[in-house]
């Protein structure tokens, strides 16, 4: 099931060039990917194990509206792939896409996906 979140950009998300933060765009997509994994798999304890690379392609400004959406792409035994983009809206263009591995984990260590 895709997931999707709309955010205006704001001040206090902008940095000394008045472009987004890009590590605050990573936190985003990071909550992101932890809710997709978690509404597919609601009895896991999802952890990040991996993003695959971030490459930003356009800067967000003040302002601007994006779109953050992910869906789950792959399950394995004990973890799930998540995809992740995100558009400005008001640009029309992809700011970034990358892929996370979720990983379920019970009492510190992997475990099976709850099914």
């Amino acid at each position: 099931m895709k997931q999707k979140h709309l955010l205006v950009i704001r001040p206090e998300h902008l940095n000394h060039q008045a472009h987004l933060f890009g590590g605050l765009m990573m936190s985003w997509a990071d909550e992101q990917v932890y809710i997709t994994a978690t509404l597919a798999y609601p009895k896991a304890n999802f952890v990040t194990k991996l993003f695959k690379e971030f490459n930003f392609h356009v800067p967000a400004e003040l302002g601007n509206i994006i779109e953050i959406q992910s869906e789950v792409v792959h399950t394995g035994t004990t973890s799930c792939v998540v995809r992740v983009a995100a558009k400005n809206l008001t640009l029309g263009r992809e700011v970034f896409s990358t892929e996370a591995v979720m990983v379920n984990v019970q009492d510190g260590k992997k475990a099976p996906l709850p099914q």
